[in-house]
């Protein structure tokens, strides 16, 4: 926690492989249930089509939930891809978790 923002910290690849590990630590954490989130993606090296579509269900789950979520340091790879996918039409991607939580975290 940083500022009342819940931190959710990924790192890996997250892939068809790695996705059960990864789903087991995020729900234990309880960032579904948060109202400020920002998820770093600094340590995340790269995403499959697994990885991204459970990305977005992470985020629609917390947005259901009522919370604010913001993305931030997206290495470069990680960037295109979720250029790719058109995701910064629906949330913020910052360049630092101070940007992120100055911000992406802002309601309306």
């Amino acid at each position: 926690m940083q500022d009342n923002v819940f931190i959710l910290s990924l790192s890996g690849e997250i892939n068809i492989n790695s996705l059960t590990e990864t789903r087991n630590q995020v729900e234990e954490s309880g960032v579904e249930c948060q109202e400020r989130v920002v998820i770093d993606l600094e340590k995340v090296s790269f995403f499959d089509s697994s990885g991204l579509g459970y990305l977005i269900v992470l985020i629609k789950q917390i947005r259901m939930n009522r919370g604010l979520v913001a993305l931030c340091n997206p290495n470069n790879l990680v960037r295109r891809l979720l250029s790719t996918i058109r995701i910064e039409r629906y949330i913020g991607i910052y360049d630092s978790l101070d940007e992120a939580i100055e911000l992406g975290l802002q309601p309306g």
